[in-house]
């Protein structure tokens, strides 16, 4: 059991000077059957008492030894790692500028950050507000934020609270794991000892000695301290890598009632903290500590275990609800993708069944129109009138006419109107701006796909083409652009294969599961490469793409409808 010692001084009032008139010496013990827990008990006599002149003239003879562990020759890891972790999430969240600029004002941003966690500015406070410091530092870093950026204020809130209670958070597992691992230390035999990890030592400077003629400091690794500070750092970065892989999301404004949701847990981890804080001096007290748990070891594991467990716990929840929060806005963004998609695909199905009449109504016209053209001519021959003679306004007239009715035949025949339709368009267009076209797509009649799932593969892929070949040519007026388009049947699998040209540049999603789009409107554009995907699934089939240089090639392969019961 552990003695503390309790010395009681009297003084006597006099005109000028107190003097001593009682010193006594007394020694709490620990007594489980006393109403308090501990009785009062005499000091030995062997304890002697010094004066102040008494201790410093022994002391100032003799040659003292200071046990000093590892971890307090590296405080600033902490404080340092934290600031690295906020000015990395403060670029996820807000997005400013690129190049030497951003470099240069990272680092300060950074010193001024370490300065704050470092240095306890909050120590100056009056006691009334000590234990405020948490709330005060995260408005300090709210103020600090707004200075260096103008963008969201919601988001800023939102950084500075959440990182403060992460802060607190990893502070209290750090160090409240090391008094557990310092009591189970004890129970196993191996806590730290400077005679059992000894590392090196040094003589202190004779101004750092007094009041000892020399002072011999002693290293030793104290492992509990270096393994909880190396551990709450890792949790921090961790943690802070978590929040911010949701930072990339193009949004202005965390509207309030989600943020409201998102601060809950900080605010309940910061209260945590602070409550820990307050504790702190009592739980590092081992005689209160064994009072409030009688002396039961187990029971004062017990507690110096759930600390660090709930501070971890609270942890958990500010991630999971900001994981949670992340599968919502996932989740509303791709509902609201599937109506403007489905919406697309209505539009597109009626503009594409309309073209396929109206071409087939071309094409009869066209039929008709020749054989009108072939009678006239025989009826003006049996009259004798030579309407093939050269130069003779008649003669131009029905070359005129002839020219016409070419013009409305398709240069592109894929074996199906429908797609013919489709492939004529994109050519038109690429030729209007000085694309060469190049087709060699066959329709596969005999496969069971429907005409119209290929032509929303083929309307999305060479869209995405001509839209990457107009890119270029904005880029370098002089490029030759191209676009070609190829199928083939192999075996079961039909296969459609796209390639045109690009700048070389290829907008991706984490996820790298489509291309992103680059205008502005994500919500209304970008779907195409789903839409293509959305019908080679229909189809038990697949959709690749790759980008090589200046050039963008995809692939889609679609089973034959007899092994695929979902095309019926």
């Amino acid at each position: 059991m552990n003695a503390l010692l309790i010395k009681s001084v009297i003084f006597s009032e006099g005109p000028d000077t107190l003097e001593t008139a009682e010193n006594s010496d007394a020694v709490l013990v620990p007594d489980p059957d006393s109403e308090n827990g501990y009785r009062v008990e005499e000091a030995p006599s062997t304890w002697k008492t010094l004066t102040e002149e008494e201790y410093v003239a022994e002391s100032s003879s003799e040659n003292a030894i200071e046990n000093m562990g590892l971890s307090s020759k590296f405080p600033f890891l902490f404080a340092l790692t934290a600031s690295i972790c906020l000015v990395y999430l403060l670029n996820r969240f807000l997005k400013s500028g690129a190049g030497r600029i951003k470099w240069l004002g990272n680092i300060l941003l950074t010193a001024v950050f370490f300065a704050l966690f470092q240095h306890h500015w909050w120590i100056r406070l009056p006691r009334s507000v000590y234990y405020l410091f948490p709330v005060l530092e995260a408005i300090l870093l709210l103020a600090v934020i707004s200075l260096v950026s103008r963008k969201s204020f919601s988001k800023k809130i939102y950084i500075a609270v959440t990182f403060q209670a992460v802060f607190g958070l990893c502070e209290v597992l750090r160090s409240y794991g090391e008094l557990f691992l310092e009591r189970l230390g004890d129970c196993l035999g191996s806590a730290s000892d400077v005679e059992l990890f000894p590392l090196y030592s040094y003589m202190a400077d004779p101004a750092d000695a007094y009041p000892y003629a020399s002072l011999n400091i002693r290293i030793y690794l104290d492992w509990e301290a270096c393994l909880m500070l190396v551990l709450s750092c890792a949790v921090m970065i961790l943690s802070v890598r978590k929040l911010a892989q949701g930072g990339h999301r193009n949004m202005e404004e965390i509207p309030r009632s989600e943020l409201y949701f998102l601060l809950t847990p900080a605010f309940a981890g910061i209260v945590y903290s602070v409550f820990t804080e307050v504790a702190r001096l009592l739980l590092k007290n081992s005689v209160f500590v064994n009072w409030a748990t009688w002396d039961s070891p187990a029971q004062s594991m017990t507690l110096y275990f759930m600390i660090p467990f709930l501070a971890a716990a609270f942890l958990m929840c500010i991630l999971y609800a900001y994981i949670i929060y992340q599968k919502l806005i996932t989740y509303m963004e791709e509902k609201q993708r599937a109506v403007i998609l489905e919406n697309q695909v209505e539009q597109m199905q009626g503009h594409i069944r309309e073209i396929e009449r109206l071409y087939t109504g071309i094409r009869s016209m066209r039929h008709d129109m020749q054989n009108y053209l072939f009678d006239i001519k025989s009826l003006l021959a049996a009259r004798g009138i030579d309407v093939e003679e050269k130069g003779s306004e008649l003669a131009g007239y029905f070359s005129g006419i002839g020219t016409s009715l070419d013009a409305l035949n398709y240069s592109i025949h894929t074996g199906h109107p429908v797609t013919d339709v489709v492939l004529n368009g994109k050519a038109g267009r690429a030729k209007e701006r000085g694309i060469r076209f190049n087709s060699e797509f066959r329709f596969p009649a005999d496969y069971g796909i429907d005409a119209f799932d290929l032509s929303i593969i083929l309307n999305n892929s060479l869209d995405n083409a001509l839209e990457a070949c107009e890119i270029l040519l904005g880029q370098k007026p002089e490029a030759g652009t191209y676009i070609e388009v190829k199928s083939c049947c192999k075996g079961n699998m039909f296969l459609l294969e796209v390639e045109n040209s690009c700048d070389g540049v290829l907008l991706e999603a984490e996820s790298a599961a489509a291309p992103l789009t680059r205008k502005k409107d994500t919500a209304r554009h970008g779907l195409g490469f789903q839409n293509i995907l959305r019908c080679s699934e229909k189809y038990f089939g697949s959709a690749k793409y790759s980008c090589s240089g200046q050039t963008f090639h995809l692939t889609v392969m679609l089973q034959k409808a007899e092994n695929n019961p979902a095309a019926g």
